[in-house]
This record gives structure tokens, sequence and C-alpha cells, in this order.
């Protein structure tokens, strides 16, 4: 399984938090090229993970199609897959493991927390589908058209199917302190699924941090960007790296957002049919 593994300069000292900076699509990959995000994780002192899980492009239709734990799931199986070879070669600790993910990517990061809830330190889901069966409900008729290719039928036909592969289901197994960025003006990955999330983390008790910004799916405005940046980057800097060494993560310039909530990205979709 292709996987890019970033990491900042060797230092002294225990290897670096790592983070899992999780594609979105899921009809997309991760290249070999420059990525301002990781570059700006690599900068701030972690390393960075991207795996081209089953589902994304450049590897045939047999592996775009490879769903045989179920949507989501054979992703996280993925994922966690990865992260055990990266601790085999001692090249990750297990105390500071994260992940982050927009849209799809967010998806698969709130679906890697509630299903193995163990293996993580801390996450961020920035725009991401939270409630499977909700999302499809409030979607656009091209994502309602893929989700019944992926699933093999609509919420009403094949329900099951829908919850078991929804983050919403695993919810109050969540343990990693999570940070959740979403848009009120999101069409792709509606609002009212991710506050039906946020609201089942209330209920049960997880910590968990929300940013909202008055956008839509796909881009950002320059404040937008900065904003989630800095938010996210603060965010992992505190729950990834060890109490004794803190570090303090880049000062970014003041962005001027505002409409965030608790204690705050990646690049938009490139498929207008598609999550991303």
């Amino acid at each position: 399984m292709h996987t890019l593994l970033s990491q900042p300069a060797p230092a002294a000292g225990p290897r670096p938090p790592l983070v899992f900076l999780v594609h979105g699509g899921p009809a997309d990959h991760d290249r070999d090229a420059y990525d301002p995000q990781v570059h700006s994780l690599v900068a701030s002192g972690f390393a960075v993970a991207r795996v081209n899980y089953r589902g994304s492009t450049g590897y045939g239709p047999r592996w775009r199609t490879a769903y045989a734990e179920g949507v989501g799931l054979a992703q996280v199986a993925d994922l966690v897959a990865v992260r055990a070879d990266l601790l085999r070669r001692g090249l990750a600790r297990e105390d500071a493991l994260g992940l982050w993910g927009t849209s799809w990517g967010g998806y698969l990061t709130l679906l890697a927390l509630g299903t193995r809830p163990g293996l993580w330190r801390a996450g961020v889901a920035v725009k991401p589908v939270a409630d499977c069966a909700a999302a499809y409900r409030a979607g656009t008729p091209a994502l309602r058209a893929l989700d019944e290719r992926l699933f093999g039928g609509t919420p009403e036909t094949v329900p099951d199917r829908y919850r078991r592969s929804s983050p919403l289901h695993y919810a109050a197994d969540v343990r990693a302190p999570l940070l959740v960025i979403a848009a009120s003006l999101d069409a792709k990955c509606p609002p009212g699924q991710v506050r039906g999330y946020l609201a089942a983390l209330r209920a049960a008790g997880v910590a968990h941090e929300s940013m909202w910004l008055a956008t839509g799916h796909d881009g950002y405005a320059g404040a937008d960007h900065m904003a989630v940046l800095r938010r996210a980057l603060g965010f992992l800097d505190r729950h990834l790296r060890p109490a004794p060494a803190a570090h303090q993560a880049p000062r970014f310039p003041e962005s001027g957002v505002s409409g965030s909530t608790g204690p705050s990205g990646a690049p938009g979709s490139h498929d207008p049919n598609s999550v991303h």
C-alpha cells in the first residue's frame, strides 16, 4: 500500500509526532509532490503519512472498487495497517499518532476515531461526512448517486449499510480529543448532519472542540485558510506533544474570522461529483 512519509529534520530526543493526513475523494490520491499542508505540518515539527488507501485513483479499477469491509471501513482498515507497519519499523510513536482529513478524509478521520478508538491520540475533521444517511438526504443529486453506487442503494433500501459506515453510529466510542471544523453553507457535507454528530458527542460526554466557517465546501478565502491551519496545528500541538517538551506552533497572522466555538483544511474538491 503506497504511503508517502514526510519527516522534519532529525533532532535529539524522541521521534516527532506523526499525523496521518487523509486525502479526500474518495476518487483521488496523494502524489509525491509539494503540498502546502504537508509543508506546514513538517515545518511545525510533525511527521506526515499520506496513505493511498483502497478506493484511491491511480491503481486501477480493482483498487478503486475494493470495499470488501464496507464503505469507509475498508479505508480505515488500510490506515490501521499502515499505522502498525510504521510502528513496527520504528518510524512512529504509539503515544503521538493523530489524524487530519478534509471532506471524505474528514469522514475517515471520524470513522477511525470511533471504530478504532484506542489507536489515535487526536483527530481533526474538516468539513466531514458525519452521518451518512443524513448527508445523503441533504446532499446534491450527484452525491446521492455516488452514495447509491458505493452503498448499493439508498438509506431506505439498505439502512444497515449506511448505519454501519456512519461515524454517528460510533460517536459515543470516540476517546481521542477531536476538533471538528465545518461550514455553514456546505452543500456536499451539509451542516445539519455535522450538528447532529456534535450533539451526539455532547450527549456522550466526549471531549471535543468545534469551529464553524461561513463558507461552502470548496475552497477557502485566505483568512479562512489561515484560521483553519492555525487552529488545527495548535490543536495537534497540544495533544500530540509530550507535556514536558511542549512545542509552540508557528504564529500565524490574525485572520479576522469569527463564528468559531469551543476552546479551528485542505484544498477543496477537484471533482464536482465527489465528496473530496
